[in-house]
């Protein structure tokens, strides 16, 4: 919507929020977030109501709440004495570990803006994040320490903090603002929590989140504390009703959702300090230590991304595994195909429910939770106090139930704008009946109940002799073919057709050699219109991934145009 141009009304389903029909008795149409609650305040606060309680287990190593408090408090005192100031940039590069925990808490407690850099980073990637988030400070494991130093010189880094993430003496060389993390902490006496108090607002920026979009260099969105606690509360209420629902004691979750990412960061690592959570911490996805922590720990709570279901259910061990101890698996990040899900169910005997949400977000927008009714294919209805509908991407007018259009999203999670871009801020907003939405990107549709349906990408679509192509559809057929573990489909420019249909396969060990191009491209044709199967299929060994598990069709895009000249 340009500037200028009359305020378009909200239609009826947003205006009466049909959607609140579909609660469960004791979900709530709004939430309310403490005043002058902060993220550094619910770390500490977790110490004050669940202090001798497990929260953390690392390999087998335990952590109560009053031990990482003690520990986060020591690192706080020690940047602080080392002049770390409110509102620098705090970067962390590492996987989940406590470590990063510390780190996390730590830097929110003095009022800094984190931002959190992927294990998978080269050195000019680092380079990049470094200099454009304005990073001041760094924690980050020895065992990438090599490519922070080849870029430092770049950067304003003052202080590089390193660490074992077995608690052994980091192999670097100290100096030069380089310090031994570890050691850091056990030389520091903690001040006590009301010394360590700053004058944090709930607007200011806590997370610099990075994200690739669909084109050009990464860019952050700038979550404040107020987003993400708003998303922190938004969740708690799913929390109570499923812990009550279930008769649970207390939340343990498989940690395994990457911290480096909002989403991470929100539902594992903040909502854990919130709810009293034991989580149950993996630095790296590995499927089969995975399955061992269930039968050992007993989890009731997986959050995780559609690769990681797909692991696991082509895992020999989940055969073994008696998974009835879950009581929330829930799929987010990335629509989960629904022959997964139907696998799902069926090896394990335990729903798989999808949600949905975004970095600009902090990120959870919608979700369908053990609570609702399960609509399978369906991320399920906005959460609590969110607004959400569809409209013509290209004129922004809203669109009828049952239509496809682009998904918009308003509430108190949605970021304050991209971190030095105000341009892209301004095209991904735009103002009606009094609110502030965020495109989303995304298309999809609404039902009659409110609950909504990603179709595809707004940019993935491909354009096929003039008919418009979702991949998400014909990778659902893929999907469906038992030879093939992970599917992705492209347009490739023809200028004889617009867009040609590419799918890159990952096809499973075991059918690897039996399997031909030609015959995926069959199964496809059997089962779509004639102008929507993949005209070329191409077997891969893995599919690029984003931090937060997505498959990157972008860079998929990139590799077939520069194959086809």
């Amino acid at each position: 919507m340009s500037r200028g141009e009359p305020e378009r009304e909200l239609p009826e389903y947003v205006k009466n929020r049909i959607w609140l029909k579909a609660y469960p008795p004791g979900l709530p149409a709004e939430i309310e977030i403490p005043e002058g609650e902060t993220i550094a305040t619910i770390a500490r606060s977790a110490k004050e109501k669940y202090g001798d309680m497990v929260s953390t287990v690392f390999y087998g190593r335990e952590f109560t709440y009053n031990e990482m408090d003690n520990l986060i408090r020591r690192f706080a005192t020690a940047l602080h004495e080392m002049g770390v100031e409110k509102g620098e940039t705090f970067a962390i590069y590492a996987p989940n570990c406590p470590q990063f925990s510390i780190a996390y808490f730590a830097a929110h407690i003095l009022g800094a803006k984190v931002t959190a850099l992927s294990p998978l980073f080269v050195a000019r990637e680092v380079g990049y994040q470094l200099k454009d988030s304005e990073s001041k400070n760094l924690v980050v494991m020895d065992m990438f320490y090599p490519n922070v130093k080849a870029v430092r010189e770049e950067t304003e880094l003052e202080r590089v903090f390193v660490f074992n993430i077995l608690g052994q003496k980091p192999q670097v060389e100290e100096g030069e603002d380089v310090y031994d993390f570890a050691e850091v902490i056990q030389k520091t006496e903690p001040l006590p929590s009301e010394e360590l108090e700053f004058e944090v607002e709930q607007e200011d920026v806590a997370v610099l989140q990075y994200t690739g979009g669909t084109t050009g260099l990464p860019k952050a969105a700038m979550l404040t504390h107020r987003n993400v606690l708003a998303n922190v509360y938004q969740m708690k209420p799913y929390n109570d009703l499923i812990k009550e629902k279930f008769n649970l004691e207390r939340v343990i979750g498989l940690s395994v959702l990457p911290w480096y990412h909002i989403y991470g960061q929100t539902v594992d690592l903040i909502s854990g300090m919130a709810f009293g959570a034991m989580g149950i911490v993996f630095p790296r996805f590995d499927p089969g230590e995975i399955l061992d922590a269930i039968q050992k720990y007993r989890p009731n709570t997986f959050m995780g991304v559609t690769p990681m279901f797909i692991a696991l259910l082509n895992h020999p061990k989940i055969k073994e595994v008696d998974m009835s101890c879950f009581v929330n698996v829930n799929n987010g990040a990335t629509s989960i195909p629904v022959d997964v899900v139907r696998q799902w169910d069926e090896t394990t005997g335990v729903p798989l429910v999808e949600g949905y949400g975004l970095s600009e977000a902090s990120p959870v927008t919608h979700t369908t939770s053990p609570l609702l009714k399960r609509k399978v294919g369906s991320i399920g209805t906005p959460i609590p106090s969110t607004l959400a509908g569809i409209v013509d991407p290209e004129t922004l007018e809203w669109l009828p139930i049952g239509e496809v259009g682009e998904l918009v999203v308003c509430g108190p999670q949605v970021m304050k704008g991209y971190w030095k871009r105000p341009e892209e801020t301004e095209k991904v907003f735009f103002e009606a009946g009094g609110y502030r939405w965020l495109r989303t990107g995304d298309l999809a549709r609404m039902d009659e109940d409110g609950y909504f349906y990603i179709v595809d990408r707004v940019k993935d679509i491909i354009k096929y002799k003039g008919h418009s192509v979702y991949p998400r559809e014909v990778e659902e057929v893929l999907y469906e073919h038992p030879a093939v573990l992970e599917a992705a489909v492209v347009g490739v420019p023809d200028p004889s057709i617009g867009e040609n249909i590419k799918a890159y396969v990952v096809l499973k060990p075991e059918y690897k050699g039996k399997v031909s191009e030609q015959e995926l491209i069959e199964w496809c044709k059997e089962r779509v219109a004639a102008y929507k199967y993949p005209r070329i299929v191409e077997f891969i060994e893995e599919m690029p991934k984003s931090a937060a598990g997505k498959i990157l069709r972008r860079i998929l895009r990139e590799r077939a145009r520069a194959e086809a000249g």
